[in-house]
């Protein structure tokens, strides 16, 4: 094995080091927020309307609706943006769990040399895009939106860069792209509803 190939072996050992613990830190996930932020003009409350003018703007208005039905006459902030954002950084830990399991599943590093460089790219991508995620949390129980939103576009960034990188391997075969598209779709929904937010923030 080259010095070349021992480095990058290292650094994919650190990223699953990263992900599992951010996993395990993140096993009973909540967001506690300051009972004293959520005040006009922040509030927003979840009718058809609501409903309707927000999910149309998304990748996924089915799931969109799906998610924001449940929350009828409640606030859109903070418990509809949470749930978003809780199922966003739970599909990228499944995705990035995924991409370690197809990466060790090439046991031939030769003849799947380019593809498992793209795995760790990938798998770096998602790590880095989990990192802004946790990010967003922090500004989401400071009610500060405007952040939240320009970490959820980080982050939908990095995991672009991974389907970059995926477009140049002609023989993927994972389903990784679709994975891909799942995130976009959820992180569209978690940016609109903060756009939603900061809209009701400037009228008010």
């Amino acid at each position: 094995m080259t010095k070349l190939s021992l480095l990058s072996s290292f650094l994919f050992f650190l990223i699953l080091l990263t992900i599992s613990a951010t996993a395990n830190c993140s096993k009973n996930e909540s967001i506690t927020f300051n009972p004293g932020i959520v005040k006009a003009p922040l509030v927003v409350i979840v009718t058809d309307e609501v409903i309707q003018n927000i999910c149309y703007k998304t990748g996924d208005s089915n799931t969109c609706q799906h998610i924001l039905n449940q929350f009828k006459g409640k606030t859109l902030f903070p418990k509809p943006l949470a749930n978003v954002m809780a199922q966003v950084k739970r599909h990228a830990k499944t995705t990035a769990k995924k991409i370690v399991r197809v990466y060790d599943g090439m046991k031939d590093q030769h003849r799947f040399l380019a593809m498992r460089d793209v795995y760790r790219k990938c798998l770096k991508d998602y790590t880095d895009a989990m990192n802004e995620l946790t990010k967003a949390e922090k500004s989401m129980a400071d009610a500060n939106i405007k952040p939240v939103r320009e970490y959820a576009l980080n982050a939908l960034n990095k995991v672009r860069s991974c389907d970059q990188e995926l477009d140049k391997q002609w023989h993927e075969a994972s389903g990784l792209t679709h994975d891909n598209r799942k995130f976009y779709d959820l992180s569209s929904i978690l940016m609109v509803i903060c756009g939603t937010l900061k809209m009701s923030i400037r009228i008010g």
